[in-house]
């Protein structure tokens, strides 16, 4: 038996089983066996999730439009882009492609302007263009073209990747940071977007007395910006997602299901120590809308992918 990390009980709201999509390109053979309920009341499950395509970078560079429509053969029927954007390609093409494939993409991501060819760039380049342009000094001007596209695609989410850790190396410059999220907050706002802020493991470094993430939570108004709660990051950092979710109803509309493993590493969703069953019913029961199945760098991204919708299809709660 696998061996799980405990998250704590959970309240009692959950979504009865649902359209997690088709079954065409699972690995079933390798997927963990899950308890099912027994008795006169129906199987609890996940309803929706989706991809973050951050896990299968990749092969989105080598085939954008084949790739998105592999996504979909999967079973998947939402998508997040990651920091990365659309890889150069221009929004109206990367509409085309979500509705040829019944794909949504809910949630957007702010990320660098990048450069039309940023896919035929080398590896070094890329990481070089990429870090210049997501720097903290163009988070206003990158929310600002971030919410072309946004609301090009109907989106109602633009979630921030992160900011570094040296943004909360001391108690005054994580003072400083909160004061920029909320300036982007508001230009989120006022567009009738919601601003979010998707968390690493160190906004839970304790900084002169006081936990950055916690900070954010009670400084920044839910009206200026909403949390993107990464379940392995929260772990990661030693706190509980699933306390984070019973303590703050409302305040996360989408989350990552990442898992970890023994030695703190990245596993495929379902193959490592976190507790999905619970995490999920807390979170469905705190409010959160949307779900994105995410790796950071897998070996084998298509089966990481695959591998995934397998268990949360099957996963009851």
């Amino acid at each position: 038996m696998r061996r799980r990390i405990l998250l704590g009980a959970m309240p009692g709201l959950l979504v009865l089983s649902g359209c997690g999509g088709d079954d065409r390109g699972e690995d079933q053979s390798q997927m963990p066996a899950n308890d099912t309920t027994t008795g006169p009341e129906p199987v609890k499950k996940l309803e929706s999730f989706g991809l973050q395509l951050s896990t299968i970078t990749p092969l989105l560079m080598a085939d954008f439009e084949g790739t998105l429509a592999r996504v979909a053969e999967i079973g998947y029927r939402q998508v997040e882009f990651s920091a990365l954007g659309f890889l150069g390609r221009p929004v109206s093409l990367v509409e085309e492609l979500l509705t040829a494939n019944g794909l949504e993409a809910p949630v957007g991501r702010i990320s660098p302007k990048l450069p039309e060819d940023f896919a035929g760039l080398t590896p070094p380049e890329q990481m070089q263009t990429f870090r210049k342009f997501a720097g903290p000094e163009y988070l206003l001007e990158n929310v600002r073209w971030g919410l072309d596209g946004v609301q090009a695609l109907g989106q109602k989410h633009l979630v921030l990747p992160a900011l570094m850790p040296d943004r909360f190396a001391t108690l005054d410059e994580t003072k400083a940071s909160l004061e920029l999220l909320n300036q982007a907050g508001e230009l989120c706002r006022d567009a009738g977007v919601q601003f979010g802020y998707h968390n690493h493991d160190w906004e839970f470094k304790e900084v002169e007395g006081v936990v950055p993430f916690d900070l954010m939570l009670q400084e920044l108004s839910p009206d200026v910006m909403s949390m993107q709660l990464d379940v392995y990051w929260v772990t990661k950092g030693g706190r509980d997602p699933v306390e984070y979710f019973r303590s703050h109803p409302g305040r996360f509309p989408s989350c990552h299901l990442k898992d970890i493993d023994a030695d703190g590493d990245f596993a495929d969703v379902g193959y490592g120590l976190i507790d999905f069953p619970k995490v999920v019913s807390a979170a469905l029961a705190s409010g959160t809308d949307y779900y994105f199945v995410e790796r950071d760098g897998p070996p084998e991204p298509l089966q990481t992918a695959i591998k995934a919708h397998a268990y949360l299809k099957e996963m009851t709660l």
